[in-house]
Formats: C-alpha cells, structure tokens, sequence
C-alpha cells in the first residue's frame, strides 16, 4: 500500500472516530479528531463542514463560520457547509451574511420543480428559505435599531458631555493638587478615543476598493474604552460605516484573523510566529483581539444583545489567556500590550452568581495583592491608576454587592432570616463600592443609593437609615458637576426621584405621626403608586 493509500486511510478513520464522537455528544473529542484529520488532508471539504457542525452544536460560532467558510472555498457547491456558514453567522447578527450563505444553499439544491425534488433535497429547500426569511427580518430589524442607537449624540451643546465638563475642572484640579476626582479618569479616556475616532474619520477609501489612513485608530479607540466605558459615543449616523471601514483597513494591514474563531486564531497564530516572528504576529494578534473586543462591546451596548456579546467576548479572553500562558516568558516588546494585565478589564459575560462572586473575589485579591506602592508611573498618570487598579477593585465590590442581593431576593418568601444576612452582606459590598469611586463619579453615588436599598429591603428603623440619605445628597450635587448628562442619567434620574420620594414619605410620616423613628423603613414607599 503506497503512501497515499495510508494517508486516506487515517483520514477515513479520524473522520469516522470524530463522526462517532459527534452522535453520542462527544463534541470536543470529535473536533480533535476532525482537527487530526485535517492536518493530514487540507483539501477535504468534509473534515471542515463537520468540524463546524460540532462548533455549532458547542455555539462556538466564530470557530464554525470560520470551518464552513473553509468548506465552501474547498467545494463552492457544498450545500450543508452553506447552510452551517448561514446558521453560525445568523447566531452572530452577521445577518448580511447569513443572507448570502442561505441564498448560495439555496443555489446548490437541483433547478427543478418542488415535486420532482427528492424527499431531502424538498427538507432542504423548505429549511433554507425559512433561514433566509428569518435573516432577512432580523436584519430589517438591525438596521432599524442601528438608527435609533441610544450612543448616538447630538453634539449641539458639547460644554454637557462629561468628558468636556471635566477638561474644564482640569486647571483647578491640578493647581490644588486634588487626586479624588473622576475627571483623571474620563480625560485621558476621551483624549484617547477621540484621537482614534479623528483617525478613523480620515480614512479614504479608493476607487480601486484599496484605502489609505492611520494604521492604529482601533488601539486608540479600544484603549479609550477600557480606561472608561463611559466615555464611548457616536458623533454621527455614520459612525458605524466609518468604524467598520477602519476595522477592514486595520485587518488588511495586518493579517489579523477575526472572521475564525478561538483555534483558529491559535493556529494562525503559531504559523505566522513560526513563518513570519513576533513583528507579523504581534499586529495580527493585536488587530484580532481588538476586533473582537469591539464587537463584543457593541453587541452588548449599542443592541442590547448579551448572548453574542459573550461570544466575542469570550473569545478575545481566552485568546489572551492562551497567549498570556503560551508566550509568558516573551517579553512585552515581543508580544504586544494586548496581554499585559490591564487589557483584562471588564466584560458583559453572563455568568451564574457562584461564578461571577469567585471572579469577583478573584479580582478583589488580584488588585489587592498587586496594589501599586510608591510606584511613579501612576502617580504620573493617575486614570491609569483608577481606571487599571481602583475602579476594576470597585466593580468587583458592586458585583459582590449584586449576588448577596440577588440571593436575598431569591430566598425572601422561603428563608427569611438568610434573606436578612445577604442583605446586609448586599449593603457593605456596594458601600465598599461607592467609597472606591472618587467622591464626584456617579458611581460613587449610585452605589450608595443601592446599598441603601439594601439596607430597606433589610427593613432597619428609619432612625439608622435616614443617615445614609445625607451623603446621597452630597454626592448627587458633586457627581452633577461631571456627570449631569451623562449616557446613564435617565438610571440616575430614576434612583433620584426615589430618594426624593422615601425622604417626602418618612418627613410625612413622622409629621402625621403615621411613623415613628422605629418604624421599619421598608414600610416607606420608595416608587409612586402606578
């Protein structure tokens, strides 16, 4: 037996033992057979078609787009592996696509009329216009909710913006000195996305389909985001074009792998390090990561979608993390910034509440134990210090804060008395949180005020909760002079006529001598009858 013969052989074999794995639920097994498969036969569509069934069956999406999109360019007349192109695309809102790959199925199936098509062949064809309709409906719907995206700012009044608001207070903060302000975060936050919007927005794009720009705006951009969330904002109905031809521009410059998925990045990665070094690699790395970051970020704020939001999200963590550990003795000039430990910071993954309570914990003892003494980098620079070190400590607080209460609301009716001692682990996590925000951030007052909820959900005496209102009115005047009309004051808003009603009822109550000092607080409405 030649070679060859060998050669298809063990592919036949890998690919029946994957093809087992995959019917009895084995998906991870079976990729890796599939995977084994295809190292030794490149060119057969069907190793790549049922890899990305299995990624499909595991929703990892981006691995199983990526595998079909290689089985289709094997074989362009392929029909399943247009088909599982389609379904991994629609699951990713790449409902443009989606649309593409159901139509492409559709022109794989025989010319002929529905009765004369074979029993599959008819399953098919009714499947594949129900996925192409339903493409078409969620993308009518995308567009639709694209123009109407809640970052999308006027900017006739740009003195309201809080990056602005807090550029203004500069001079003074600096002349007296003062460290305990939001405005160190927000400002370098701005200046930095704004240096990469400028950037984008002066991209031009050739009539030979070619462009030309500043290789770099997306770093910029994602660096902005990461000092502070807060500070991401659309200037113009077209701002999402301009993102997405910025992206395409960056990705062609460096190779960057963002249409495959987690191995695939790994692979792609190990073979250009291995063909090209860390020069190519690094870039490609750097792109990839950042796109998905991106996406992620605007699935989660721009559409509401947290499902797909966690996918891309997921998928640039565990790059990093692969990265972190596969190249932790490179050096940083040789693999690049994306995986030192500030990049971490900050995701919409939807966890269960044991999960995220040991990632917070985890994250309180990270910071903790790495808490910057006497080190002049960030005394120079002191966003890097809050937004890197003290507010990811505070986000993990609030997080403790959320799965105390969500645990007493869920035992309430059935165990009070374990319901009391999660509120009251609920109240201290979120005043750790506010008193980690600088006194003027509306976080600061925002976890007061939901700590004080927890204290009244806990129903102590209106004498020991009314204390807790006057650093609520504090903070809301010191937050006002930053945050006023932020992207979070209809919330914040919400939180104040909350406050303002309690206050009318209790000074109402005692007035009357409806209540007394001791009467439990949850007794005083926070929320106007509907």
């Amino acid at each position: 037996m030649s070679n060859l013969d060998d050669t298809k052989t063990s592919v036949e074999k890998l690919k029946a033992e994957g093809n087992a794995f995959h019917t009895q639920g084995h998906l991870e097994d079976a990729i890796l057979k599939y995977t084994e498969a295809i190292q030794l036969d490149q060119g057969n569509a069907i190793l790549y078609a049922n890899r990305s069934a299995s990624h499909l069956s595991m929703k990892n999406y981006l691995d199983a787009a990526c595998d079909a999109r290689q089985a289709v360019v094997i074989d362009p007349s392929y029909t399943k592996a247009w088909a599982r192109l389609a379904k991994a695309t629609h699951a990713l809102w790449q409902y443009d696509q989606s649309i593409k790959a159901w139509k492409r199925a559709l022109e794989t199936l025989p010319v002929i009329s529905v009765s004369q098509l074979s029993p599959t062949d008819a399953h098919f064809k009714q499947q594949f216009e129900e996925g192409l309709k339903a493409a078409e409906d969620a993308h009518a719907r995308q567009v639709s909710g694209e123009s109407s995206n809640p970052h999308l700012v006027s900017m006739n009044d740009p003195s309201k913006m809080p990056w602005n608001r807090a550029m203004a207070l500069m001079p003074e903060l600096e002349r007296t000195q003062t460290a305990d302000s939001s405005a160190w975060v927000i400002v370098p936050a701005y200046r930095e996305f704004n240096e990469g919007v400028q950037a984008m927005k002066a991209l031009r794009l050739l009539p030979n389909r070619s462009a030309y720009g500043h290789y770099g705006a997306l770093a910029d951009i994602t660096n902005g985001i990461l000092r502070d969330r807060r500070v991401f904002h659309m200037d113009g109905a077209n701002w999402l074009d301009q993102y997405r031809n910025q992206l395409a521009f960056e990705i062609t410059q460096s190779g960057a792998w963002v249409d495959g998925g987690v191995e695939h990045a790994k692979r792609q990665a190990e073979n250009t390090l291995r063909e090209k070094g860390w020069d190519t690699a690094r870039k490609a790395l750097a792109i990839t990561v950042r796109s998905w970051f991106m996406r992620a970020f605007l699935e989660e704020g721009a559409r509401r979608n947290a499902r797909v939001a966690t996918q891309f999200y997921g998928s640039a963590l565990t790059l990093l993390e692969w990265g972190q550990t596969k190249w932790r003795d490179v050096s940083r000039d040789d693999r690049g910034a994306i995986f030192e430990n500030t990049f971490d910071h900050g995701d919409g993954s939807v966890y269960t509440l044991d999960r995220a309570e040991a990632l917070a914990l985890a994250m309180v003892k990270e910071v903790s134990d790495n808490w910057p003494r006497g080190n002049e980098e960030y005394v120079q620079d002191r966003g890097f210090y809050y937004s890197f070190v003290v507010y990811p400590r505070a986000e993990a607080y609030s997080t403790l804060g959320f799965v105390n209460m969500e645990r007493a609301h869920a035992c309430r009716g059935t165990d009070p008395e374990t319901a009391m001692r999660y509120y009251s682990a609920a109240a201290e996590w979120y005043l750790k949180a506010a008193e980690s925000y600088p006194e003027d951030d509306e976080f600061h007052f925002y976890f007061l005020k939901i700590a004080f909820e927890a204290c009244w959900h806990r129903a102590d005496p209106i004498r020991d909760i009314l204390p807790l209102c006057q650093p609520m009115q504090e903070a809301l005047q010191k937050m006002r002079a930053i945050w006023e009309f932020s992207s979070n004051k209809g919330t914040m808003n919400e939180h104040v006529q909350q406050l303002i009603y309690f206050n009318e009822g209790v000074f109402t109550g005692l007035i009357s001598k409806l209540y007394t000092l001791d009467t439990p607080s949850s007794l005083v409405a926070l929320h106007k009858p509907e």
